[in-house]
């Protein structure tokens, strides 16, 4: 499902989303796209990139490899990771289906203060675009489907 188009925004956003992968929209700005990408001209500014792990994204950075592929791998310093975009909200996608961290696994970011909305990765991609186009300071913590 495609979630957005690109403009001239000079921050990662999530461009689609389907069952296995997640396409992210990046700005040249942030990011040269690698020699003989498909995007790679000077019309555009914006590239895009198919991710197949989990992941971190904010408006200005993008962590590729999230290090936890299953909900079952996550630890507490997985979502420790989120502090460095130091957001006031982080939304989890948790995969296919919703699933709850445990209040032990969110601690670092309760601690800081930073509220977490946990929904499904679908409604987790369309939450941060909403949230990231309001100018707020969000984060997404997102399981692959």
């Amino acid at each position: 499902m495609q979630v957005t188009l690109e403009n001239t925004s000079a921050s990662y956003r999530i461009h689609a989303y389907e069952n296995g992968q997640i396409t992210i929209a990046i700005p040249k700005q942030l990011e040269t796209p690698p020699e003989g990408h498909q995007d790679n001209s000077n019309k555009l500014s914006m590239w895009r990139e198919t991710l197949h792990h989990s992941f971190i994204i904010a408006p200005q950075g993008l962590l590729r490899n999230w290090g936890a592929d299953t909900f079952d791998e996550l630890r507490g310093q997985h979502f420790a990771q989120l502090l460095q975009y130091e957001p006031e909200v982080v939304v989890f996608g948790s995969g296919k289906t919703l699933l709850r961290p445990s209040p032990v696994m969110l601690a670092p970011l309760i601690d800081a203060g930073i509220g977490v909305e946990i929904m499904d990765t679908g409604a987790a991609c369309r939450t941060y675009n909403i949230l990231m186009n309001d100018e707020r300071r969000v984060a997404a913590a997102l399981m692959m489907i």
